[in-house]
């Protein structure tokens, strides 16, 4: 037996690229809208208890740091997420989440959130590249 779930009526359509995709939930296939151009899961084989745990993720973006004598070290990641059967209405919104691996919690980030972040981040790199600059002309 086959289902198709569609989520609540009262999720925002942010995304319009959605497919009816399977699923498998709890052993039974249903079918389910995906953001099929950037989510990477593949809901059949990553196989859910609960419909209500489904969620999309994007490709992860990883933060890694050189380091003296040693590989890189990853600091953080983000990913584009959304999780079309939560029970919090902001988690089925589209949402950018950061987390550098040091809680159990991350930062869940609207766009522009997430475009404000990305200018830190580019400040951040700026104050580094200038470090990096002070250390050249002290040796």
């Amino acid at each position: 037996m086959t289902t198709t779930v569609q989520p609540p009526a009262d999720q925002p359509a942010a995304l319009t690229d959605r497919q009816i995709v399977p699923a498998l939930v709890d052993g039974q296939t249903v079918y389910l809208e995906c953001p099929t151009s950037w989510c990477k899961i593949d809901h059949v084989r990553e196989s859910q208890k609960f419909l209500e745990d489904v969620w999309h993720s994007g490709t992860f973006a990883d933060l890694e740091a050189p380091r003296r004598g040693n590989t890189p070290g990853l600091l953080a990641y983000a990913r584009l997420g959304l999780d079309p059967f939560s029970r919090d209405e902001a988690m089925r919104r589209p949402f950018i989440f950061v987390e550098d691996g040091s809680s159990a919690e991350g930062s869940y980030m609207d766009a522009e959130h997430a475009e404000q972040f990305a200018d830190n981040l580019v400040a951040f790199a700026e104050k580094i590249r200038a470090m990096a600059s002070v250390m050249r002309g002290a040796a």
